[in-house]
């Protein structure tokens, strides 16, 4: 039986949130979407439960997994990522004081 295009949509995303929590990089936008995979497939929310539904999956067993696994180390924030999602700029961006923008008819 081949499955249909949304119930592969909806799985797609499951594994997309999985790849996300699995990021072991340095990269401080993907750190963050890390960490917000890990807390959405251990959350147990309404719209986590949805997606789940959709995608024909039990969503109390899989939050109860997902949960599980995010023990292991391979799923946990590394001390340099926690530091790379924690630093600030170390300049604020500032403006020109004098900025003018001017439209020049030719």
């Amino acid at each position: 039986m081949e499955k249909s295009p949304e119930l592969k949509l909806f799985r797609a995303i499951i594994t997309q949130a999985i790849e996300d929590a699995m990021y072991d990089g340095l990269d401080k936008y993907k750190i963050i979407d890390k960490r917000e995979a890990i807390s959405w497939l251990t959350s147990n929310t309404n719209d986590f439960k949805m997606i789940c539904t959709y995608a024909d999956i039990n969503s109390e067993y899989a939050s109860v997994k997902f949960a599980k696994a995010m023990t292991l180390d391979l799923y946990s924030l590394t001390d340099i990522q926690n530091k790379i999602i924690q630093n600030k700029p170390q300049r604020p961006h500032k403006l020109p004081s004098k900025f003018r923008l001017t439209f020049y008819d030719t």
